[in-house]
């Protein structure tokens, strides 16, 4: 088990769309444009006689829906949002630094409303923990905040915030920010992902409860 496992496993889980002798290129960019916002890949296979969308979970068929015309797409449209809305709410990111920063921001908004609960953040290094002493040192106010950064150099004054300090490969490649939810599952939600290039990040957001409890269970048991 790792952080780098995870984000493997939990890709092979990808919501997807396939697109089975789609009636037009209008219908596959309506498809492309309305999911794929939201996380969903979607993509296009030939040889049906019926047009149809195979709703897939990972590698399986969890649905199939009938594609019309462009008319009657507003119908199949919901037959999709219906369907994808039974599965996980994961999305597979790749994001520059900027884009790591806003997520983080969003997760970090989202544990200071609800008030309660634990937020774990991996910051990689200790200059970047030294950056963001402020803003956790306000979050551990009203919640219970774990930071963790490989040693280098003398880590900031953070009030209640409890700094782990870990000499391990994986910390310091890997940018997690998991909220527990402070006891309700509808707030849980994670950021999880590894640096592969220069300051370029892939893994996953996900507000899956089951996903943000193993993430947090292996984090607490590993560190």
């Amino acid at each position: 088990m790792s952080l780098g496992g995870i984000i493997d496993r939990v890709e092979r889980r990808e919501r997807r769309v396939t697109l089975v002798s789609p009636p037009s290129r209008a219908v596959v960019s309506a498809v492309r444009r309305t999911f794929g916002p939201q996380g969903v890949s979607v993509d296009v296979e030939e040889g049906a006689d019926r047009p149809s969308a195979l709703v897939r979970d990972g590698g399986d068929v969890v649905r199939v829906v009938p594609l019309g015309d462009e008319r009657s797409f507003e119908s199949a449209a919901e037959a999709l949002t219906n369907a994808l809305a039974t599965l996980d709410r994961t999305t597979f990111v790749s994001y520059d630094l900027r884009g790591m920063v806003e997520t983080t921001r969003e997760i970090e908004d989202r544990a200071w409303r609800v008030g309660r609960g634990r937020l774990r953040s991996g910051f990689q290094r200790v200059d970047a923990l030294r950056e963001q002493a402020a803003v956790y040192s306000q979050l551990a106010t009203v919640l219970d905040v774990h930071a963790y950064a490989v040693p280098g150099g003398r880590p900031p004054e953070m009030g209640e915030v409890v700094v782990h300090l870990e000499p391990t490969p994986e910390i310091e490649r890997s940018w997690f920010v998991v909220y527990d939810g402070g006891g309700r599952a509808e707030h849980k939600c994670a950021l999880v992902a590894e640096e592969r290039g220069e300051r370029q990040f892939s893994g996953f957001l996900t507000y899956a409860p089951d996903i943000v409890d193993e993430v947090d269970d292996y984090i607490a048991a590993t560190y």
